[in-house]
């Protein structure tokens, strides 16, 4: 005989009305422009419509890249003085009154602070990391979330509010976000090539010929540079190989004319 779990017709109800666990707000999302307490007392509006570009920051009082975060807004703020921007910042209600307005009077911020009660605004566009910058337009549509990063976080959010106001395209903005690396001097061939011809002369210096010779050829894979031959015929004249030493002597003249170790070492070695 087959038997059956009663359950509560309330529970099936509620379960059917679940509504389903929302995802972190993605660009494009139009944000809800909540009303919330402001630090000093009164109530301000998240977002405006009556500016190109709505900022907005997230943060926590007691947490030293939070800190940074809003120095470094505090320094967007002063760049972008008069331009068609409203700003905010966002801080959860169970934060202590007291460290949040010590932590705005020492970034410097000019921005009205809000507070996130129940952190509503928090769950509802899924904030878990701290700090976070949203950037939205006039019509309340969320075009980025930009996360903490300790350099040059006021740039690329800069970037962002410049995109919002029309100053940019998204080639530009793009270009701004993800700038072509600079070399770096260990990028250079000949340098990285120089770096084993010091090593072959070290090792040629003590004695270790078979090694020497081996760094010189790996700088010769890198680039063709005179003194890696050079070094190259010193190792093999010191072992008696005389004829490879010739050839090597031979190769870094043909690269440098003026190579005079390379000169004095092609007749050394009989």
């Amino acid at each position: 005989m087959a038997t059956h779990l009663a359950i509560p017709l309330a529970l099936l109800t509620s379960l059917a009305a679940a509504p389903a666990a929302e995802a972190r707000a993605e660009p494009g999302t139009r944000i809800e422009n909540v009303e919330l307490r402001t630090l000093a007392g009164g109530k301000e509006r998240l977002l405006s419509t009556q500016v190109k570009a709505n900022v907005f920051v997230f943060f926590r009082s007691n947490q030293e890249r939070s800190l940074d975060a809003l120095k470094q807004m505090a320094a967007c703020e002063k760049e972008l003085a008069g331009k068609s921007i409203h700003w905010a910042a966002v801080v959860s209600g169970s934060d202590p009154a007291a460290e949040v307005s010590a932590a705005v009077v020492q970034s410097g911020i000019k921005m009205s602070v809000l507070v996130d009660e129940g952190d509503v605004l928090y769950d509802r566009l899924a904030i878990r990391l701290h700090p976070m910058v949203g950037i939205a337009d006039a019509k309340l549509t969320l075009l980025a979330l930009e996360p903490y990063r300790q350099i040059d976080y006021c740039d690329v959010v800069k970037a962002r509010i410049r995109f919002a106001l029309g100053e940019l395209d998204q080639a530009s903005l793009d270009k701004l976000l993800n700038p072509a690396r600079s070399p770096l001097p260990g990028d250079d061939p000949m340098k990285k090539a120089m770096r084993d011809v010091h090593m072959a002369r070290r090792l040629l210096e003590i004695g270790n010929y078979p090694e020497s010779v081996k760094f010189a050829q790996r700088a010769l894979l890198v680039a063709p540079v005179s003194q890696a031959f050079t070094v190259m015929g010193k190792a093999y004249a010191k072992q008696g190989q005389c004829a490879e030493a010739a050839r090597a002597f031979e190769q870094a003249l043909k690269l440098d004319p003026k190579d005079a170790d390379a000169a004095a070492g092609k007749g050394s070695c009989r």
